[in-house]
């Protein structure tokens, strides 16, 4: 039903500010809009937006880039000179935690695709949800599936397009939070027959250009699109 993470935004209090960090330390490119910096990560289009409009980009969103395992020292040993990193080892993989500066916590981590050392995409999105079965509901509906379940307390992972994380309000790995209001866009077969599938519990379903959007009990925004 969904096929890719089209666009993922992070709601910025100063464009100036956040665009510098991303640019400075983790090379991104892109080009500036009213109210709006954009980024291409891979499929996913990364997306810095002052508070200016509906849907407003997430707060205190906890999402993971990959990069490629032979890169992944080389990001850490750059991000360390600048900040103090959490790092975990999962076992099949690692990841290194650092916060924005406006407290999006931003994760690297290792599964990406062979490469020339950038990041490779986004490869994981926590939403904040007050009703975890319900969340878990909706989103099946939409085509993902249970994965994971556990936590001190309880968290679902989810996976589809994106390995999507539904957490109670809660502090994670580098007192990660999920994300608040969060603006997902993604790449659906069909726009409507996704919208369809949610219908009777979206607190929202309008058209929008080329696509559908619409907003989830717990105040998330998702826009399906062709591409």
């Amino acid at each position: 039903m969904l096929s890719a993470l089209d666009s993922l935004a992070l709601e910025v209090r100063s464009l100036d500010r956040a665009a510098a960090f991303y640019e400075q330390y983790l090379d991104l490119r892109g080009e500036r809009r009213d109210h709006e910096a954009v980024y291409e990560i891979g499929d996913t289009t990364l997306v810095l937006r002052e508070p200016s409009t509906v849907p407003r980009g997430g707060v205190h969103v906890h999402y993971a880039f990959a990069t490629t395992p032979s890169e992944y020292g080389a990001w850490r040993d750059r991000l360390s000179q600048a900040f103090d990193l959490v790092e975990f080892d999962f076992g099949s993989a690692r990841s290194i935690y650092v916060d924005d500066p406006d407290g999006h916590c931003v994760e690297i981590g290792t599964g990406g695709p062979d490469g020339d050392g950038a990041l490779t995409g986004v490869f994981e999105v926590v939403l904040e949800v007050e009703d975890l079965p319900r969340a878990v509901a909706f989103y099946r509906d939409l085509g993902f599936a249970v994965t994971d379940r556990g936590g001190d307390r309880e968290r679902v992972r989810l996976g589809g397009p994106v390995d999507l994380e539904l957490w109670e309000p809660q502090l994670g790995i580098a007192d990660a939070r999920g994300a608040v209001h969060a603006d997902l866009g993604f790449v659906a077969d069909s726009p409507t027959a996704a919208a369809d599938a949610v219908a009777d519990r979206a607190c929202l379903v309008a058209d929008v250009d080329r696509g559908v959007r619409v907003r989830d009990p717990d105040g998330h925004y998702l826009t399906f699109t062709e591409r």
